[in-house]
């Protein structure tokens, strides 16, 4: 009976049309996915030596005293950008979804591309391109920092989804992969029309050869947003100057933020402690 009134979890079903894809290469949460730079960052700032041996801590703190520029902040070394929360919550935020086969690229140099696998999936499809001018005047802002293929490759995955109906996806390149082969263009998936997955690469070698992109590599990012903001629907949005409340309150962040040697608290402490302050805001009343 009590169930009656139990509030019910939105929901997303990722589904393949092609058996063994989901057990062998299924999509996955994207805080899953290791990230080597992040990896050697992260051990680099939780060195094991500093830990166990408190006169090896104290020098630590003492030789990043040393490095802090003249504003009084340490330099980047102090706190490496792995352990910034607003990177981690991109990195580990959704879905990832990796090619479900193995293909190869051959490149000719004439803008336009080869492929081959070994494996075809539902209605005979794997990859196929996207003409030039489909992406004319676009495909280079992607990764404007690199050359890309005139021709774009589009996979054409196995999976399908379905979701709640308050559920749209944001498709995107994977937040700071070590991948330099491909870039994903950014757009809105809507599983309420567009049911199947598939996922356009911008192709940045252009130099001739065959590059194989291996079974079970990651190539692009899903995260999932409540369509009232997508839209705005439902969401009233102020843009004005500082008042006296924001100005106080920011006076006693910038102090929170000094009053401690970093060396000496945790970042989940940190986060707490301003989001605990962020709440005193008395402005927050006036819209809750």
């Amino acid at each position: 009976m009590f169930n009656l009134f139990k509030k019910k979890n939105k929901w997303i079903r990722f589904y393949s049309l092609d058996t063994g894809v989901a057990a062998l290469h299924p999509i996955f949460p994207a805080r899953k996915l290791k990230r080597k730079w992040r990896t050697e960052a992260l051990r680099r700032e939780t060195a094991k030596e500093e830990k166990k041996c408190p006169a090896l801590k104290a020098k630590a703190l003492w030789d990043r005293m040393q490095n802090m520029d003249s504003t009084g902040a340490p330099d980047s070394l102090w706190s490496h950008a792995a352990t910034c929360p607003a990177l981690d919550g991109v990195m580990d935020t959704g879905y990832i979804i990796p090619a479900p086969a193995d293909f190869i690229i051959h490149i000719d140099g004439s803008g336009n591309f080869e492929w081959r696998s070994e494996t075809l999936f539902y209605g005979g499809r794997y990859l196929t391109a996207h003409i030039p001018e489909q992406t004319e005047g676009m495909r280079h802002l992607v990764n404007q920092q690199k050359d890309v293929l005139d021709y774009t490759v589009k996979v054409e995955l196995p999976w399908r989804v379905q979701a709640h109906k308050d559920i749209v996806f944001i498709q995107q390149n994977i937040a700071y992969w070590d991948e330099e082969r491909f870039s994903v263009p950014t757009g809105i998936v809507d599983p309420q029309y567009s049911y199947e997955i598939n996922c356009q690469l911008f192709w940045h070698i252009t130099e001739p050869g065959e590059y194989l992109i291996k079974a079970g590599t990651p190539l692009v990012q899903w995260i999932p947003i409540h369509r009232d903001i997508l839209n705005s629907k439902g969401v009233d949005v102020m843009i004005e100057t500082a008042n006296a409340d924001d100005l106080h309150n920011n006076e006693v962040m910038e102090y929170n933020r000094r009053k401690n040697f970093t060396e000496n608290t945790t970042l989940s402490g940190r986060i707490k402690t301003q989001a605990d302050l962020l709440k005193l805001n008395k402005n927050i009343e006036r819209f809750n």
